[in-house]
């Protein structure tokens, strides 16, 4: 459908309704899956022309091998943040959205994402499609467009119990090679997953957790926002060994206090930022991270800082839901338990 034709028939649905009505995808037959809500998403051939909205998702493509498919994206990745074999391939790719700030997600335009007259559309989080000015799964439904939002990442309707694996990123493998026709190759990712986190936990059998604190040092000082036992890195940790200080809190994240950080005592503060780009760069800001936690007066106290045990992971490896999940488990298994992990 083009450009134009895809336009009108949204424009159309909007004036008749005041506004979407329905939820029933218009591409019938092949292989249907249902996303984060519960959204069917069927379509009758592999799609051809894909929009990633933002970097998760991009990057599971592009592991599942359809990157070449992609004719737009939302947030684009800085380059050298993306795994190597990828990096120049991605930033190649139309960009419909301008760069990420924290707490400034800018959504892709309607008519921008209508203008890339895509064919699938996929999403990581919920803001992808409900922010103010993004194109609703509703509305894409309308245009006779499929759409799909990932389970692994930020889908609080799936995630009904603490995050302990990552099986939430099988079943986005497992969704997503179905609607590519792909799932030999959605089978060998998950298996490989699968194959370096077995390791690590059969090692650390009958080894006792270390609590940890996972810091969002880019989110900002001020006030921490911590993940809780319903974000990816829950599950990170406690597959490396790890107890999250916040397993308790039954969110993604939720601003917290200083002292309540104090009070928890982590025996580990796990510094997370995002990946820079250049090495350089990123361990600068791993460094201007730990060198905050080690001069913040609230946090002296603690086990973590009187014995200055610290480790690091990026936010794409560890907090975003994703094939680098399993990487950031090993690594920071090697952090924790050195000894036992070798």
């Amino acid at each position: 459908m083009h450009r134009r034709a895809i336009i009108l028939v949204l424009a159309l649905a909007l004036a008749a309704c005041g506004g979407p009505s329905g939820t029933v995808t218009t591409a019938t037959g092949g292989t249907a899956v249902l996303d984060c809500t519960g959204h069917k998403t069927a379509a009758k051939t592999p799609p051809k022309r894909v929009v990633a909205l933002t970097t998760s998702v991009l990057e599971m493509l592009f592991w599942l091998g359809v990157g070449d498919r992609v004719v737009g994206i939302g947030t684009p990745p800085k380059p050298g943040t993306f795994p190597r074999q990828f990096d120049a391939a991605v930033q190649k790719l139309p960009k419909l959205a301008g760069p990420y700030k924290p707490g400034g997600y800018q959504p892709v335009p309607r008519e921008k994402l209508l203008a890339a007259n895509p064919d699938f559309v996929v999403g990581g989080f919920s803001s992808n499609f409900d922010a103010a000015g993004a194109t609703s799964q509703k509305e894409l439904d309308s245009a006779g467009i499929p759409s799909y939002l990932a389970l692994s990442t930020s889908c609080s309707k799936v995630t009904t119990t603490a995050r302990t694996g990552l099986d939430l990123v099988y079943r986005d493998l497992d969704n997503l090679g179905k609607i590519f026709g792909i799932t030999a190759r959605a089978d060998a990712l998950k298996a490989g997953m699968k194959a370096k986190t077995d390791a690590v936990t059969g090692k650390l059998s009958g080894v006792s957790p270390l609590s940890v604190f996972p810091f969002e040092y880019d989110e900002g000082t001020q006030t921490p926002y911590a993940p809780g036992n319903r974000q990816a890195v829950n599950a990170v940790i406690t597959l490396a060994g790890g107890k999250n200080i916040f397993a308790d809190l039954d969110k993604a994240y939720q601003k917290v206090s200083w002292e309540t950080v104090a009070q928890r005592n982590p025996s580990v503060i796990l510094l997370i930022v995002y990946d820079k780009g250049h090495p350089a760069e990123t361990d600068a800001d791993f460094a201007a991270a730990e060198k905050f936690v080690r001069g913040f007066a609230p946090l002296a106290a603690t086990d973590a800082v009187r014995t200055g045990r610290f480790a690091r992971l990026v936010y794409e490896e560890g907090s975003n839901g994703g094939v680098r999940n399993a990487d950031a488990v090993v690594s920071l298994a090697h952090q924790l338990h050195p000894r036992q992990v070798a």
